[in-house]
Parts: structure tokens; sequence; C-alpha cells
């Protein structure tokens, strides 16, 4: 972490925003930011002002903010990174985010005909489909085959932030399915997008995809 950004910093510099010393302050983190060759050093004063009493109207603020905002968008982080304010930023200079921060446009789901054949699960058998972050703390999506005519999806994730535990979940709100290919549309169209990784076989069923 820079130096310039310690608690020894951090401390006076959120407290002097509410205080006479708020636009010496402005000046100060502004001319960091501004003038840095690391963005994480532009982004660091961005964010100072940003969580003590974030100075809205001011052009040295807003020029921060667009610098971080291009960095995040740039590295293809999600739009829901961003707060409200910075994504109505983001949409009063660019339209919108849906394409143009993250970059999402649709596309065609083949005839479930024109692909291969899916191989049927036995009664009790269950294949992974997606993860949405690498093992051990993404969520896991797997199909199951509950019966001789009905397929379920079900999840295994952490208990909660404080308890990693893994546990399943039937993700029971998505249906019941009579065959696997079905099973596949209802999950391509519940993510939208192909999460961090999805079996090949699912794939293209995602009706959305980032450009």
């Amino acid at each position: 972490m820079d130096s310039r950004f310690g608690w020894d910093y951090v401390g006076p510099v959120i407290n002097g925003l509410g205080r006479p010393e708020r636009e010496a302050i402005i000046a100060q983190l502004w001319d960091i930011g501004s003038n840095a060759t690391d963005p994480l050093v532009t982004i660091g004063a961005y964010e100072l002002l940003n969580e003590g009493a974030s100075p809205e109207q001011d052009e040295r603020f807003i020029a921060l903010r667009d610098s971080t905002l291009n960095y995040l968008h740039d590295h293809k982080y999600s739009s829901g990174h961003l707060s409200r304010y910075e994504a109505d930023r983001w949409i009063a200079t660019h339209g919108d985010l849906r394409t143009s921060f993250d970059g999402i446009v649709e596309r065609t789901i083949p005839n479930p005909d024109s692909l291969p054949a899916l191989p049927e699960l036995a009664v009790g058998e269950s294949q992974l489909l997606a993860l949405t972050a690498p093992l051990p703390d993404g969520n896991a999506f797997y199909a199951e085959r509950r019966d001789e005519t009905t397929y379920i999806i079900y999840s295994e994730r952490n208990r909660s932030a404080d308890d990693p535990t893994r546990q399943r979940y039937d993700e029971d709100q998505l249906g019941a399915f009579a065959s696997l290919q079905a099973l596949y549309i209802a999950f391509g169209e519940h993510f939208g997008t192909r999460p961090w990784w999805a079996d090949d076989r699912v794939d293209p069923y995602f009706p959305l995809q980032r450009s």
C-alpha cells in the first residue's frame, strides 16, 4: 500500500473533510491523484474523497471518479461493483451500463436439435453445471436426476460468511424438468451470462455474453 494512504494519513483526511480544512484536503488529494503514475494511487485518492463527505459537484472529484470508472471498465469489473452515484455518472457519460460498461450483448441460442445429444444421467447421478467463483468459496450448481422423469438443480455453497461449511441447497424456485436439455435452457436463462466457469455443454444455452 502506498505510504500516503496509511491510517495516520487517512484518519485526519476523512475527519478533515467535514472541517474548515476541507478545501485544502481536496486540493491535496487532487494533486496526488491527478499526477500519479500508478492508477491505484489515483483510485486511492478518489476513494478517500468518496468516503469522507464526497464533493459531488467538484470537477476535481468528478475527474478522479471518471479515472476510477475507466480503470474498472478496462479491467472488466462488473457494474455490480459500482455505487449508485458511480453508476449514474457512467450512464450520464456513456448512455447505459449494460452494453457500454458490462459489454453485454444478446446472442442466438442454437436450436437444441442442432446440438449434440446430451447423455442422460442415471437416477441419483449429478453433473456440475457451473461455478460462480473458484472453490472453495464459489457457489457450485449441479443438475441431478431425481427419478425416472424428473431433473432438478441444486447448489453447494458456504453456509455463511463466517461459516465456510459447504451445504446443499435445492434450487426449487428454478423448477423441475423432464429432460436435461430443458434444465440447461432454464439454467441459462436464470444466469443470463456465463458465470466464472461453466460446463462446455451448458455454455451454448446462455442467452447473453460479454463482448
